[in-house]
């Protein structure tokens, strides 16, 4: 059985760029442990996140840990903002962290070796029922850069008129949003998970649909 100190060094061998020291580093990851400030290493691991404690200079010269989240495949999957007769589909998704519900578009995690357009496209087939007709990538998302150090890929599809919604899944309604309702949302502040917004911003930009003119 592996020490926690093991798998973290296993990660770093094996997502190098996740504990790189880029130039001007505010709190540069040790190439050691230090015997002080511990414990050191992977501190919670399941099938979906992992929990780290990295050791680090601070700026003042001081040694420690510092906390981060990473999901265990090293990416954060997909999300993808769907496209529907002139308007997109959003779906109200009740979620443990915030114990609230929240309107979103379809993401999640990756199976192995699924490239995050595959993802995407399998997302939104297992949480609104219908597949992509046609698919464009929009950027990569850090959802939370404060822990969270895993990255997404955001995506919009054009599909047609969404099936039921998925209760198993935290899922209670899957509605097709006209973009004055959405516009009207957004003013109140009902939208404010972090991939939606990002989603929506990005294809108001390219002039998708609904935004296209």
């Amino acid at each position: 059985m592996t020490t926690p100190h093991e798998e973290y060094e296993k990660l770093r061998r094996d997502w190098p760029d996740l504990f790189a020291n880029p130039p001007g580093a505010w709190t540069p990851i040790l190439d050691d442990f230090p015997s002080e400030g511990g414990p050191y290493g992977v501190c919670y691991r399941d099938q979906y996140v992992l929990l780290l404690r990295d050791p680090v200079t601070f700026p003042d010269g001081r040694t420690g840990g510092y906390l981060r989240a990473l999901h265990s495949t090293g990416q954060a999957g997909a999300a993808v903002l769907p496209s529907c007769d002139g308007g997109v589909v959003l779906m109200r998704h009740f979620r443990h962290a915030t114990r609230q519900w929240h309107w979103e578009i379809p993401r999640g995690s990756p199976q192995p070796g699924e490239t995050p357009e595959q993802t995407a496209r399998r997302e939104l087939h297992e949480e609104i029922g219908v597949p992509a007709r046609s698919i464009e990538f929009l950027g990569d998302l850090y959802a939370d850069t404060g822990v969270a150090g895993s990255k997404a890929g955001l995506f919009w599809a054009d599909v047609d008129h969404p099936h039921d919604s998925h209760l198993e899944e935290g899922i209670d309604r899957i509605e097709l949003v006209a973009p004055a309702r959405l516009d009207l949302m957004l003013d109140r502040g009902e939208i404010t998970d972090s991939f939606t917004l990002a989603a929506l911003l990005h294809a108001r930009r390219r002039g998708l649909a609904p935004f296209a003119s």
